[in-house]
């Protein structure tokens, strides 16, 4: 499975279980990403955070926000698109 492809299964767990957002360290997402495979690594979610520091990625459905909380890097993880609720 590629890199990717976990990233945003796991933001699909997570939009599943934190239907109001979820925020976490590399290391956080990384053991989240432990049910959708144990192929990723705290230094791959680290590049990605760094290719995206202070910004935001739009992708699969999911909005990841990279910020800075004094020394912590976190992530922000949001449904892109919130559900109606039914009529």
């Amino acid at each position: 499975m590629e890199t990717f492809d976990i990233i945003l299964q796991t933001a699909s767990e997570i939009a599943k279980d934190y239907p109001n957002g979820w925020i976490g360290d590399a290391n956080d997402f990384t053991q989240v990403s432990a049910s959708v495979s144990q192929e990723l690594t705290n230094r791959e979610v680290e590049r990605l955070w760094n290719e995206f520091a202070g910004g935001e990625l739009n992708a699969g459905g999911h909005t990841f926000t990279f910020h800075r909380h004094g020394q912590e890097k976190l992530i922000k993880v949001e449904q892109s698109v919130k559900k109606c609720p039914p009529k």
